[in-house]
Formats: structure tokens, sequence, C-alpha cells
């Protein structure tokens, strides 16, 4: 279930996009959801509570260096943003094994009962499942469902975006070729169910490989705001009117990635 930060407002999503990273391989989904949230800025509304995701508790990885308030953040959290609206889902453990499906119904029905506009799921797939003709060029693809297609089609493929969808993987049953994304996680099973709900929904996705992923997250990332305008790097108004946001100058890479690899090796143990 959905778990308000602020019990006593009554909050809607109607009209929101919502972002979904997937638990796939290289963690790119949640590394891009990363660099939104600290980004912009994104404000914590609530988090989500599971039986199909496993129970942790840890720190705030986007607190400040210099910050005096110790949060703490659990396995599903929900940032917000008023300004764009947007939610982001920012799953930071995996699923219970043989729970995916309920958690996928329960996500499908909270989409269609807060009436999200779309859903626009991150993820990733291995690159050494690639087909020849994905080996050169741009290494980002994408999968939409028909009506959300049908409105981006002109956008999708303009100069600006160039985005090329994902390449049916043909077999002796559908020659045609069929959605495959051996290591998406969730994505292919939850966009699978959008498709039959008539949810909105997209897949935006990078070939990868298990290691360093910040790269590959940054270039999902950037890929998604060319579409999307969520990160201005001009100056602009608040809801307001009055208020100045200034822009962002590049991405602002959460404090939490400096342990992305663990603490450096103690040097005295070669001495």
């Amino acid at each position: 279930m959905y778990i308000p930060a602020d019990k006593k407002k009554s909050k809607s999503f109607e009209g929101y996009t919502l972002i979904v990273p997937a638990v796939s391989v290289g963690n790119v989904g949640q590394l891009a959801a990363d660099l939104l949230i600290s980004t912009m800025w994104l404000e914590r509304c609530g988090f989500i509570y599971h039986d199909s995701i496993l129970p942790l508790v840890g720190n705030d990885p986007y607190a400040h260096p210099e910050a005096d308030v110790c949060k703490l953040v659990t396995a599903c959290e929900v940032y917000e943003s008023k300004l764009h609206q947007l939610v982001i889902i920012q799953q930071r453990a995996p699923f219970v094994k043989g729970k995916m499906s309920s958690f996928r119904r329960w996500l499908t029905g909270w989409v269609k009962e807060n009436k999200f506009e779309k859903l626009v799921i991150l993820s990733s797939m291995h690159a050494h499942e690639r087909l020849d003709i994905q080996l050169q060029g741009p290494q980002f693809r994408y999968i939409s469902t028909p009506d959300l297609e049908a409105e981006n089609k002109e956008r999708f493929t303009q100069d600006v975006l160039k985005w090329i969808p994902l390449e049916g993987r043909p077999s002796l049953e559908d020659p045609e070729g069929s959605l495959y994304l051996p290591g998406g996680g969730i994505a292919k099973s939850l966009f699978e169910d959008c498709s039959k709900e008539n949810i909105p929904a997209i897949v935006v996705l990078v070939f990868c490989a298990e290691g360093d992923n910040a790269q590959d997250a940054v270039k999902l990332a950037y890929n998604l705001n060319l579409w999307m305008d969520l990160i201005d790097f001009k100056p602009k108004y608040d809801l307001d009117g009055k208020t100045i946001i200034k822009p962002a100058s590049t991405w602002r890479v959460p404090s939490s990635w400096r342990l992305l690899f663990g603490t450096a090796v103690d040097q005295t143990l070669f001495h």
C-alpha cells in the first residue's frame, strides 16, 4: 500500500506522470531515478509498503555533506514534483521470489485509482543479448503502448530525439519478432500488464553489462529529459510566478554514489 508522509493531507495524482525504475541489469533504472530525484530536488511524499519487496532501512541517500539532520529511507520511497506534475518511485530492494506478479497487480491498480496520465518504466538490458543490428549506433531503445506512440510519434523521430524503437526478437513461432527484455526485471511484464489495462506506458532502456553503470544511468536520464523536459538548464519561475528557479548546470550526483563500490582500500595494508 501507499502511505503518505503527511496523513493529514489528502493527495490526488490525477494528470501526473509516474516514473518507475525496474530492478534490472546494472541497476541502471534506479541510478537514473537517483539522478532525477537529486537534480530536481524532489520532495519525499510517502513510501510504499508491500510484502513483495524485501524490507530495508538506511540513511538518506540524497543528504547534503553538511546536513545536520538524519533521515531514514525504506525499501520503496515515493517522491513528487508539483511543478512538473511528476511522481517517481525509487525501489531500493529486490522482490521476494514469486511475489513480483502481486506487486504488478497492485501497481497497475494504484495507477488507475490515482488517474496517472502515463507510466514511464526505466530499465536496462543485457548487452550480450543484442542483435547484430543493435551492436553499433545508439544503445538507447524504447517501446510504448499504441496510444502513447501515436501521441508522440513525431516527437520521438524528430532530429532532437531520434529515438529507436526496440527491435523484436524473431523466433520460429514468431518470425516478425516479439518483445524480448533479458535482464530487464519487471519492465516487460509490467508493460504488458499496462497494455492489457489500457494504461499509457513506455519503457526506456539502454544496453549494458554489470559494472560501473553511472554513465549508462546518465545516458538514460539524459534521453528521458530530452523528451519530458524535466530539468531546465535555463532560469524559470516557480508556480507562484515570482520565485525564480535557478537552472541546473549539470546532473547532481547523490552523495550516496561515493559508496557504490565501498570505501577505498587502506593503503597501510601494503606498508
